[in-house]
């Protein structure tokens, strides 16, 4: 598998034309993430790797197709990872649900259209205002970055940027702290031209009690302070029933393979 370099990128962009998702951009557009084929001349089908999640683009019915797939786990070091392909492309469902050795599985999605927001201030600032007492919400720094990239729960608010330099330089978040201790944020997971993509996660032992939506809002405010796009997918009906909260529109369900290189 060769590694797609990133003044070449506009050679495997229209495969992926039909995938609107922010980490696609941000590699395609040579911020994040790394893109690959299996021959660099005239590939017939590609596959970009941002983080958890693996999309792939091109002719599904193509060798380069079949390569791709099986030999995802070659190149993706991240296991288990989120397969996302064009949805009016089902080829690629079926031929990802053919490779056994990746232990597929088919886990829905919750789409949110992607287009600029109107956000109503005052119900953002309100979601801000009403962090419990006893929690600090404050900007993401070095600490919090350390903080983030040790745990699995909240590794994704970073792990997309190359360094903690990296992330402070090019991305944000906000984090609700306990005593000095991260337990929910949301953060920029990727960054590209005009916009990000928004991560929002919190620690198990403290769910439930309305942290996130505060960190969520603040991030949206920061957005628009900078007048970017801060794009929102939703991986299950909590992160739906958010985003529709802070004033998201929902696009519908779609498929994604959950794959691995071990059995789940």
């Amino acid at each position: 598998m060769m590694e797609v370099p990133k003044d070449q990128m506009e050679t495997i962009a229209p495969y992926f034309e039909g995938i609107e998702d922010s980490m696609v951009k941000a590699c395609l557009q040579g911020y994040m993430g790394n893109a690959y084929v299996k021959d660099l001349n005239q590939p017939k089908a590609a596959l970009i790797i941002s983080g958890e999640y693996s999309f792939f683009g091109g002719d599904s019915n193509s060798e380069d197709a079949k390569y791709l797939a099986r030999n995802l786990f070659t190149v993706n070091f991240s296991s288990p990872t989120v397969g996302i392909f064009d949805e009016d492309r089902p080829d690629w469902e079926r031929l990802l649900m053919s490779v056994p050795e990746n232990h597929p599985r088919i886990v829905p999605r919750f789409g949110i259209i992607q287009k600029d927001y109107a956000f109503d201030c005052d119900e953002l600032q309100k979601f801000v205002d009403a962090l419990l007492e006893g929690f600090d919400l404050v900007p993401f720094d070095q600490a919090i970055y350390d903080q983030a990239m040790v745990e699995e729960w909240s590794r994704e608010f970073c792990e997309t940027f190359s360094s903690a330099r990296d992330f402070l330089t090019r991305g944000f978040g906000y984090a609700v702290l306990k005593d000095g201790k991260l337990v929910s944020g949301a953060s920029s997971m990727t960054v590209y031209d005009g916009g990000i993509e928004i991560q929002v996660a919190t620690d198990t032992a403290y769910r439930q009690k309305g942290l996130a939506l505060p960190c969520a809002a603040a991030l949206i405010q920061e957005c628009m302070r900078r007048k970017i796009r801060p794009c929102w997918d939703a991986a299950n009906l909590i992160s739906k029933k958010m985003a529709l909260k802070l004033g998201y529109e929902y696009k519908g369900e779609y498929t994604t393979i959950h794959m691995s290189s071990q059995s789940m």
